[in-house]
């Protein structure tokens, strides 16, 4: 099995994994996703996804990574700051952190092919994500993980408590707010 990760950029934006290529839930709350989408949909949902990712790119940098197996794209991950990502406010979130302290936050963290899970790859993303904030300077990193199942774009709290992040706020019975200080 041959890993890859690479950072998405404008030449490999389409090959983000279904069906994080058509998910706005994070960018923009009027995209919501509750159904299947026509082929219609598809399209304006990718080229949606594709202006915040370009226009983040430009903004705040690297933002996303897409993980090969094989040369197949098999999971995925997006992060920024929180104003770049307007749906973090539904959470209710009291003590997310800010642009001025230099908080990231994970919007996504998703091995998409279920037959890759539990093998690592989700640990290698974060990994990759963590290096790559720590080269550019920023002190934390946040995410919402839900508490009672992995099956989530963000993955279990579990998981991120195994890396050294640790529960910032209990926001519900299903989600914790963990932050690791970079």
């Amino acid at each position: 099995m041959k890993v890859s990760i690479k950072d998405i950029t404008e030449e490999n934006i389409k090959e983000i994994p279904e069906p994080c290529r058509t998910c706005l839930y994070w960018e923009n709350p009027a995209f919501k996703q509750s159904r299947e989408l026509s082929q219609t949909e598809k399209v304006k949902y990718e080229a949606e996804k594709a202006t915040w990712f370009l226009k983040t790119l430009e903004e705040f940098g690297d933002c996303g990574k897409i993980i090969y197996v094989d040369s197949k794209s098999v999971g995925y991950t997006q992060y920024s700051t929180a104003n770049r990502l307007p749906n973090i406010q539904e959470y209710g979130a009291k003590k997310l952190g800010t642009a001025k302290e230099s908080a990231v936050f994970i919007s996504c963290l998703y091995i998409c092919d279920e037959s890759f899970r539990g093998k690592g790859l989700g640990e290698r993303l974060l990994g990759k994500v963590v290096a790559d904030l720590r080269k550019r300077g920023f002190k934390t990193v946040e995410t919402f993980a839900r508490k009672d199942s992995a099956n989530n774009p963000s993955g279990p709290v579990e998981f991120y408590l195994r890396k050294g992040f640790h529960v910032k706020e209990e926001l519900d019975s299903d989600f914790a707010l963990v932050r690791l200080n970079l």
